[in-house]
C-alpha cells in the first residue's frame, strides 16, 4: 500500500517540493519490506556458542548521554584469528542476552541457543574493507536510549548459522529509564492536544506528568496515564519469542483548554518516590486553530514509510533507506506543517519490539512539534484469528498491540482505529481506519468544507 496525499486550504500555492518528492517515491518505491524484515534473516534460534580466547570485540565509551542526549555513537574495535566476508556484528539489549533469560513458555528455543534477536547487525567489513585479510575492523553504531544496557558480538557463520565468536563489554546510558520520544496527537476536541511517550518508570516508581503553558504565561503541570503490556499480550512470532523486547512504560497527558493558534512550550516529568523529579528537554508546539476560523493549515499524509538507521546497520535488500530522506525532508520543512497523518504501515516492525523505539526516537523532531496522527495498516495488524480482514502474519504477531499502545489517537475504541478530528474551517473532519472497518484495504480521508458539500477521495 503505497498512498501520499495532502489536505491544504484554500489559498494552498506554496506546497513545497517535498510533497511531490513523497508521491514520487511512493508510487515507483516498491517496499521491500512486505516480503522481508531484515531481522527476520538472523536465524538467531540457530546460534552455537563458540567463544575463543583468539576473538575480541570492545566499545567505547562505556557510558552514554552524559548531558542528557538520548542519541550517541560507539565506536567498537573487533579482531578474529579466522575471519570470514560474512561474519557480523550484532547489538543485543538487555546486555545480557544468554540462553539463561530464555522465558520457559518459549518452545522455540532449547540451550544453548539464544531468544533474542539483536536490535540492529552489520557486517564486520563495512567500514574495514580488509578486515578478511587481517581479521581486525572497526564500526561506529548510532544508539538511542532504550531503558537498558547494550552489549556487541561478534559472529561467524553468517546469518543462517551464527556462530557466537567474541563478546563485548557492556555499555549503557546514565538514566536508561529517562522519558524519550514524545509524540502528539489532536485530542477529542479541537482544544485539546495529547502527549505521548516512552520512559522505564512504571507507576510504582515515579508519578508521570507534563508541566507546560504559553511562552509568556505561567505553566502548570497535568498528570498522565501509562500503559504497558507483556510477552503474552502477543499472538505469535516472532513478537512473542525472539523478537519479544519489554516495551517499558507508555505516558499520555491530555493538555486541555488551549487558546488557538498560540505557542505552547512543554517537558515530560516523573516524580521519584524519593521527591526528586526527572526531566526531559524542553519542546514547544502550536495549538490548533478555532474551527470556523479563516486560516490556512497544511497537512502532509502518507503511508508505509518505514524506518532505517543513520548508521546503515540493519539493510537488506536495501530496505527502506528513503524513509529516514522523508523523515529529514519533513523536519527540515517542519515550519511549514501543521499535522502529520501517517496512515498506516508505521514503521514495518513486523514483531521486532526493539524496532518501535527506533522509529519514535526517528520522527521525534517532527512528532514532539506537530501532531502525528496514525492509523493501523497490515503490518501493526494483521493476524489470523485477531479479528483483522485478513489471515495474514503480516503483523508478526503484534496484532495491533504496539500500533495502539505507542500511539495515542482520539477512537471511542481503539481496537478498531477509526477516528475524527476538527481543524479549521477547512478540513475539520478527517477519518482514517485501515484493515479493521467497512470497507477493507482503502485508505479513507474526507475533506469536508463548510457550505460546499462532503468531498470523498478513496484511493484503493
Amino acid at each position: 500500500m503505497h498512498f501520499i496525499s495532502q489536505v491544504v486550504g484554500d489559498d494552498m500555492k506554496k506546497l513545497r517540493m517535498i510533497f511531490f518528492t513523497l508521491l514520487i517515491l511512493s508510487i515507483f518505491h516498491q517496499v521491500v519490506s512486505d516480503v522481508h524484515q531484515p531481522l527476520s534473516k538472523v536465524a538467531i534460534h540457530n546460534t552455537v556458542f563458540a567463544l575463543n580466547q583468539g576473538s575480541s570485540i570492545k566499545a567505547t565509551p562505556n557510558l552514554l548521554g552524559l548531558k542528557g542526549q538520548t542519541t550517541e555513537w560507539v565506536t567498537l574495535r573487533y579482531s578474529t584469528p579466522n575471519p570470514k566476508i560474512d561474519d557480523w556484528i550484532g547489538v543485543f539489549s538487555p546486555a545480557n542476552f544468554s540462553a539463561s533469560t530464555c522465558p520457559a513458555e518459549n518452545t522455540l528455543v532449547n540451550p544453548p541457543f539464544l531468544c533474542s534477536a539483536p536490535i540492529k547487525f552489520q557486517y564486520a567489513n563495512f567500514s574495514s574493507h580488509n578486515y578478511k585479510n587481517t581479521g581486525k575492523g572497526s564500526l561506529k553504531l548510532q544508539l538511542i536510549n532504550q531503558r537498558s544496557d547494550f552489549s556487541f558480538a561478534l559472529f561467524t557463520g553468517g546469518l543462517a548459522n551464527p556462530k557466537l565468536v567474541a563478546v563485548s563489554n557492556k555499555v549503557s546510558f546514565l538514566n536508561p529509564n529517562a522519558p524519550v520520544y514524545p509524540r502528539l496527537a489532536q485530542g477529542k476536541t479541537w482544544d485539546e492536544i495529547t502527549v505521548t511517550w516512552t520512559s522505564g518508570y512504571g507507576i510504582s516508581d515515579a508519578e508521570p506528568f507534563v508541566e507546560w503553558g504559553r511562552k509568556e504565561g505561567k505553566l502548570v503541570q497535568s498528570p498522565a496515564g501509562t500503559l504497558t503490556f507483556d510477552r503474552n499480550t502477543m499472538c505469535g512470532a516472532p513478537a512473542r519469542t525472539v523478537g519479544w523486547r519489554d516495551p517499558g512504560y507508555i505516558h499520555t497527558s491530555f493538555l486541555k483548554e488551549l487558546w488557538p493558534n498560540k505557542e505552547y512550550t512543554y517537558k515530560l516529568g516523573h516524580r521519584l518516590v524519593n521527591g526528586t523529579t526527572v526531566w526531559s528537554q524542553e519542546y514547544q508546539f502550536k495549538s490548533s486553530p478555532y474551527p470556523g476560523q479563516n486560516s490556512v493549515q497544511r497537512v502532509v499524509i502518507f503511508g508505509d514509510m518505514g524506518k532505517a538507521e543513520a548508521d546503515g546497520s540493519n539493510e537488506y535488500n536495501n530496505f527502506q533507506p528513503g524513509s529516514l530522506n522523508t523523515t529529514n525532508q519533513i523536519i527540515q520543512d517542519l515550519n511549514d506543517i501543521d499535522v502529520v497523518f501517517h496512515i498506516g504501515d508505521l514503521c514495518y516492525a513486523n514483531g521486532y519490539l526493539s524496532q518501535w523505539d527506533q522509529f519514535t526516537a526517528q520522527i521525534e523532531p517532527i512528532a514532539s512539534k506537530v501532531p502525528y496522527m496514525t492509523a493501523s495498516g497490515n503490518h501493526e495488524r494483521d493476524w489470523p484469528g485477531s479479528g483483522s480482514f485478513y489471515g495474514t502474519l503480516d503483523s508478526g504477531g503484534e496484532s495491533g498491540v504496539l500500533a495502539q499502545t505507542m500511539f495515542y489517537v482520539p477512537a471511542e475504541n481503539r481496537e478498531k482505529f477509526w477516528y475524527s478530528i476538527d481543524y479549521d474551517r477547512n478540513v475539520d473532519q478527517v477519518e482514517v481506519g485501515l484493515e479493521i472497518g467497512p470497507k477493507p484495504r482503502v485508505w479513507r480521508v474526507y475533506q469536508r468544507k463548510r457550505g460546499k458539500g462532503n468531498v470523498n477521495n478513496d484511493v484503493a
